[in-house]
């Protein structure tokens, strides 16, 4: 897919994938490598082999060393005095299994400084790469990045994954994407592209019909429960109008809307 796409963004400067852990793999990592504007930043398994910059040479006879000492995630990184957003963050440059002689940054982020849960993320962006752009971001963290901020900025992009992550929960979640029925690759690729257009449609439609302004404010699972509730009345409605076919049902149902009516003035 990636290859697939790359030739229209063929003019941009940097293309970022942002992607977690179950993607960072060597299979994608070598395509990266087949693009010069192509670049990735995900999270990684947090026993993810890393390790130190190769050492300076000495001098000294012998085959020099390739790489540095063996790095983790509880060691060799220090973190931020203040957190950024809701985590402490460590960086610095390593080589890692999975990008092979290619140097990466690689970021720890804590929630505590001491003792808090840490996760791994590695990026092949270089900091200096995007400090332009962030300079004209709207939303923080990036529109606040001073000169101590700057070696993290492609950290802070990882934050935009999460409007692709909420979509993908709702579409799992409420749109029954997870429990689809059909074998073939047209059949799962008609039944993807039906279920994006449903939650594009549940998004819209508060903006796009004045009657259902009020609903602008709802989640996407809120605004579905309320249409299927007016679907499912239009759908007695219906039904009941239908299946109205003798004087003496007719005559029935006139008689409890008459009670019902009663009722509500009473």
């Amino acid at each position: 897919m990636v290859r697939q796409v790359m030739p229209a963004f063929s003019t941009q400067k940097n293309v970022i994938i942002l992607c977690d852990s179950w993607y960072v793999k060597h299979n994608l990592v070598s395509v990266v490598d087949e693009y010069g504007n192509l670049d990735l930043t995900g999270n990684a398994r947090a026993d993810s082999v890393m390790y130190d910059l190769p050492p300076r040479p000495t001098g000294r006879k012998g085959r020099p060393a390739k790489r540095g000492r063996r790095l983790s995630i509880d060691i060799g990184f220090v973190l931020s005095d203040e957190k950024a957003g809701d985590y402490y963050i460590g960086c610095r440059r390593v080589l890692t299994n999975i990008f092979g002689s290619r140097e990466v940054m690689a970021y720890v982020a804590s929630t505590g400084k001491e003792n808090g849960t840490r996760r791994l993320f590695f990026s092949t962006v270089s900091p200096a790469q995007l400090q332009i752009y962030c300079a004209w971001q709207e939303k923080a963290p990036l529109n606040q990045t001073g000169s101590g901020w700057m070696p993290y900025i492609p950290l802070f992009l990882y934050s935009f994954r999460w409007n692709i992550e909420v979509s993908y929960y709702e579409q799992k979640s409420f749109w029954s994407l997870c429990a689809y029925m059909v074998r073939s690759r047209r059949g799962i690729e008609t039944l993807v592209n039906l279920i994006n257009i449903s939650c594009c449609a549940m998004k819209l439609l508060p903006y796009m019909e004045e009657t259902m302004s009020q609903y602008r404010g709802y989640s996407v699972q809120e605004f579905r429960f309320v249409l299927s509730g007016q679907i499912r009345r239009q759908i007695f409605y219906v039904n009941l109008v239908q299946h109205i076919e003798t004087h003496i049902k007719s005559m029935a149902i006139i008689k409890t809307l008459q009670k019902l009516c009663l009722g509500e003035t009473a």
